[in-house]
């Protein structure tokens, strides 16, 4: 299936999938099923990265617009129809790379809620346990 033709919600299911780190203390509860599990250094590692490669994406779209912008070298019919195909891919791989961008932005998007879930967490059990030395 090619770019154009994916559904308008691709990528939803990112949405509906639990992101948990699993630094967790001895006897806590797993992770759900079906979602993704992994260390908070690893989360950050991964996020890192994501961050890097849509970077990388949206530099590629930038530089791709030529792609989807090609002229023929005379006016004759194969010429034009050749031109007409390139462009039409270059426009289908510019789409695609917007996919990708739009899909690590959800994505980033995710882990940094699920930093700063684990963060919030974090702090409030901390304040619980000062709250309940005061006492």
């Amino acid at each position: 299936m090619s770019t154009w033709q994916q559904p308008a919600d691709v990528g939803k299911w990112l949405n509906t999938v639990p992101w948990v780190i699993t630094d967790s203390q001895p006897g806590a509860a797993g992770p759900p099923a079906g979602g993704f599990a992994m260390s908070r250094s690893e989360m950050i590692n991964v996020l890192t990265e994501a961050k890097q490669l849509r970077v990388q994406v949206d530099t590629q779209i930038m530089s791709t617009a030529p792609l989807s912008r090609i002229t023929p070298p005379g006016r004759d019919p194969a010429s034009e129809r050749y031109v007409a195909a390139a462009n039409a891919t270059g426009v289908n791989y510019i789409n695609h790379l917007r996919l990708q961008s739009k899909y690590l932005g959800d994505l980033i998007g995710k882990l940094n809620k699920a930093l700063g879930n684990v963060e919030e967490t974090d702090a409030n059990s901390a304040a619980a346990a000062r709250k309940a030395g005061e006492h």
